[in-house]
């Protein structure tokens, strides 16, 4: 929360890569509309629960498209969720463990100088790197491996992300085409 990661989703979907928006934003946007319980404030469980819902049926939206899917928030975020509401992380850390997503993530720390407020984010900045920093302990215990963003300029961020992006997919094609494992 607070690093930046919707801007720099703007400007990667303006270079064309596919982008899947937060499901905590679109769930506390939508409940709040109806006035519905699925609030932190409201019902922590059940918005808990719709987030890992969402999650799971992004990732299966997704499932078979071919190219790069760069998600705002994953399923292992349920986790990190479910413990700052001090709720049972079961159901997200199975779902985490089923509905696994490739083993390189990208990793936008939480940015003071940049961190604001809204009708979504209630966080202090502290709290907010705090649930960051657990969301990225999750991953790597998940075995994920963790691509740190540097704190750049949104669009130099965007480019820092493709330029990986390209290189993977240059390393899979010459492995695919020589046999060879390369790194």
């Amino acid at each position: 929360m607070g690093a930046g990661k919707s801007t720099v989703l703007h400007e990667l979907r303006r270079l064309g890569l596919l982008c899947i928006d937060e499901p905590a934003r679109q769930i506390l946007a939508e409940q709040r509309a109806i006035e519905g319980r699925g609030v932190p404030e409201r019902d922590p469980k059940l918005f808990t629960d719709l987030l890992l819902s969402r999650s799971i049926y992004q990732f299966k939206q997704m499932k078979n498209h071919q190219g790069p899917v760069i998600y705002d928030r994953g399923i292992p975020d349920s986790i990190s969720y479910a413990e700052l509401f001090d709720l049972d992380s079961h159901s997200s850390t199975k779902a985490a463990n089923q509905y696994q997503y490739n083993k390189q993530i990208f990793f936008l720390p939480a940015w003071e100088e940049i961190y604001e407020n809204d009708d979504e984010r209630k966080m202090t900045f502290y709290q907010s790197r705090s649930f960051g920093e657990n969301v990225k302990k999750i991953y790597e215990d998940l075995g994920y491996t963790i691509i740190e963003v540097p704190m750049l300029p949104p669009s130099d961020r965007a480019e820092f992300i493709v330029n990986i992006i390209i290189k993977k997919a240059v390393v899979e094609k010459l492995k695919l085409a020589t046999g060879h494992q390369l790194k």
